[in-house]
């Protein structure tokens, strides 16, 4: 019984082998045609971008402008885009200048935890060797440390190109970046990069971050030389309650704190002299002069608060108020775009409008003419023109947009806001003009006719995705346009580009330029496949005949087989000659 049984399914296995050894022959002459397929017709002319190299990272390129950037210098981001360029010959070379830090201690994974929770206070900073910021950094923090170590304050250094998971874990984007750690919590640190600066930022976060009010007269003064400062009315200068105004204090940079328990300086403040302690107020020389806090006094409560009633009811775009709104709790922002002659018309109804959404919303006035900081941060939005426009930015995270139609009124604002919280409203992406026409091999595509182009389900479309600045792009467009060209025969292929600076899509995501997309025919509800191939035309057209939905085969040029059968007649010609004249 078990022999025949074995019999049957020897037989079994022999004739599936047979059934199936044409189509694994098929297979096997499919994949040695594709590499025996003559693509040296296709081989570059030019000097081809290997693959890892030619990427211009535009670091805000998906997300709200930082001022400092205006001028060019990138400090950080270019610090860590230079990294990814440079060579180990020049990293071996490199020499750190001789400093004196014996005071600054070096962690490394195995004690960086340790000592961060061991020490109350440490600064850290992550660096580069290669890296100049972080060279020009190291005297002035080498002085720091040393003047530090009497108020038991660690400065500390991390190797972030040797030390690559302490980097990650620290989300470490760019080089210098320095955190001051509080009983093992960090925070950034914003201040100066010199001793100075590095000493007074840390002596106030160590100190005891609030100050007496025991006079009517230093009330005043105060009250005069102050543009934003907190208030805790208290039972007693020291005690618990003083400890939580203290501890808020040290987490908030730009407002100062003071403390009374005189009811004559409360009164100045504000503050009912009969209300029950403790009481806290915040004054700033705004449109809204006061905020009275109602929580918990507690120090996470006080600084919530803060954090909350710091920026005034309408922040104006500035290069000193940039931090704030990017550091917000409250992401969601309104603003404002407004030539400065429209200011006085429609900067009292955006701030009217503010009120009723304090807490819910950041609202930000952006003046259009500003050369230094409106007009980049105007262009980077797609807001074009004079008219008073305002638009809803839902913060850097996810980084949508909402434009609001039709003139700027109170009603207007409060109906677009309430649908903004509510997100009901729907994204506004930039665009160019559709092209009239787009005859040529590479097609062009903008914002408002991706979905025709790159979506079309009937295409397998390489999309390029650039900036017209990028020298990478602009060394890629020779080979660019060279695959176009080859490849415009086929119908099932298209070749596109768009710029990235001027026209946005929710699947068009880039990280720098040039960005290299390829989105298969049938799968455009997938995310798109990012090109990791070198910049080559025959890299090119592999990758694409690799991941293409729909197969295809690319003739050679009949210039190409024309060249060829002419060498080859001149070749029987050259040879008939020669037996003739041996003849």
């Amino acid at each position: 019984m078990s022999t025949r049984f074995i019999f049957l399914l020897s037989l079994t296995v022999l004739l599936l082998f047979f059934q199936l050894s044409p189509s694994l022959s098929k297979l096997q002459n499919a994949a040695a045609e594709d590499d025996d397929e003559d693509l040296s017709f296709l081989e570059e002319e030019t000097d081809a971008v290997p693959h890892g190299h030619g990427h211009d990272h535009d670091h805000d390129h998906d997300h709200y402008p930082d001022p400092d950037q205006f001028d060019e210098e990138f400090d950080n981001e270019d610090d860590l885009d230079n990294y990814s360029d440079l060579d180990d010959s020049e990293l071996d070379s490199y020499k750190e200048p001789e400093i004196d830090d014996k005071d600054v201690v070096v962690l490394k994974e195995g004690n960086f935890s340790d000592f961060v929770t061991k020490n109350k206070f440490v600064m850290v900073e992550f660096y580069a060797p290669w890296c100049g910021h972080c060279q020009s950094l190291a005297p002035e923090y080498a002085a720091a440390a040393t003047e530090l170590k009497a108020e038991e304050v660690m400065l500390a250094k991390v190797d972030a190109t040797e030390e690559n998971e302490l980097a990650q874990e620290y989300d470490i984007q760019g080089f210098p970046t320095v955190y001051f750690f509080v009983d093992g919590v960090h925070r950034p640190y914003p201040g100066p990069r010199n001793k100075d600066g590095i000493v007074t930022w840390i002596k106030k976060k160590i100190g005891p971050g609030i100050y007496n009010i025991t006079t009517v007269d230093d009330a005043e003064r105060l009250l005069t030389s102050e543009t934003k400062l907190v208030l805790g009315f208290l039972n007693s200068l020291v005690g618990p309650e003083s400890e939580e105004l203290a501890a808020a204090s040290r987490l908030e940079d730009e407002v100062s704190f003071y403390q009374t328990v005189n009811p004559d300086v409360a009164k100045l403040f504000h503050l009912d002299p009969q209300a029950k302690r403790p009481a806290l107020v915040m004054l700033k020389k705004e449109a809204e002069k006061l905020s009275v806090f109602d929580g918990n006094f507690s120090k996470s409560e006080i600084a919530e608060f803060v954090f909350a009633n710091k920026l005034p009811l309408v922040t104006i775009f500035t290069r000193e108020s940039a931090p704030l709104i990017f550091e917000s709790t409250i992401k969601k922002q309104l603003l404002l775009f407004a030539i400065s002659n429209d200011s006085e018309k429609v900067v009292p109804i955006f701030q009217e409008a503010a009120r009723l959404f304090k807490g819910k919303l950041i609202f930000v006035y952006v003046e259009m003419d500003n050369e230094d900081v409106g007009k980049p941060v105007s262009e980077y939005f797609g807001i074009s023109g004079t008219a008073p426009k305002v638009l809803a930015y839902t913060g850097n995270d996810d980084a949508k947009k909402f434009v609001l139609d039709g003139d700027v009124t109170l009603d207007k604002i409060k109906a677009f806001g309430e649908d903004f919280i509510e997100d009901k409203l729907k994204p506004f992406f930039k665009s160019d003009p559709v092209p009239e026409s787009n005859d040529g091999d590479v097609k062009i595509v903008v914002g408002n006719n991706f979905d025709e182009i790159v979506l079309d389900e009937s295409k397998d479309v390489l999309l390029e995705i650039y900036a017209p600045w990028c020298g990478h792009c602009q060394s890629l467009e020779p080979t660019y346009n060279k695959l176009a060209t080859h490849l415009r025969g086929i119908e099932s292929i298209v070749i596109a580009k768009m710029d990235g600076t001027t026209n946005e899509h929710p699947r068009a995501k880039s990280d720098g330029f040039p960005t290299l997309l390829f989105f298969p025919a049938g799968n455009k509800s997938f995310d798109p496949i990012t090109v990791d191939t070198d910049r080559t035309v025959v890299a090119f057209y592999k990758f694409i005949k690799k991941h293409a939905s729909i197969p295809f085969k690319l003739q050679k040029p009949a210039s190409t087989s024309k060249a060829e059968s002419s060498d080859a007649k001149d070749g029987i010609e050259s040879s008939t000659r020669d037996v003739k004249d041996e003849l």
